[in-house]
């Protein structure tokens, strides 16, 4: 896959996530959020429910309100890895995130989360769609 079509800024415009095959959107709605991919390997994420800064809760209690990463990405075949060094969920750092990667357009991307299974034996997934940041001139 040509990684240069990834490159640059993506907004978040749809989050639905299955949760033992509940569907359920978050981060709001519509949700909020920015990825941003560089030409030398580096990326950010950061998701957020629009109203969430008002709450004056800490990110950490609030991570499905608002998830911030960054570190480094590639592309191997239909597959980003995120390797995370920065993250708002301390346990996470040092982990890999893995997206499959799908283009819907030139300018809006599907990223779905590998489907996990919890330590209580929850099974949950997440798609995201994103629309590419447009330059204002």
């Amino acid at each position: 896959m040509n990684t240069e079509k990834l490159i640059g800024a993506w907004s978040l415009i749809s989050s639905i996530q299955s949760r033992n095959d509940v569907i359920s959107k978050t981060f709001g709605d519509p949700p909020s959020g920015q990825i941003q991919y560089t030409s030398d390997g580096h990326m950010s994420a950061f998701l957020m429910e629009p109203d969430w800064a008002r709450t004056g809760k800490n990110a950490v209690e609030e991570s499905d309100r608002f998830f911030a990463y960054a570190g480094r990405w590639e592309i191997n075949g239909n597959k980003v890895s995120h390797y995370i060094e920065f993250c708002s969920a301390p346990k996470k750092i040092g982990t890999t995130f893995v997206r499959y990667l799908k283009f819907l357009s030139e300018d809006e991307i599907e990223l779905t989360t590998e489907r996990e299974t919890t330590q209580s034996g929850n099974c949950y997934q997440t798609k995201l769609i994103w629309r590419r940041h447009l330059l204002l001139r």
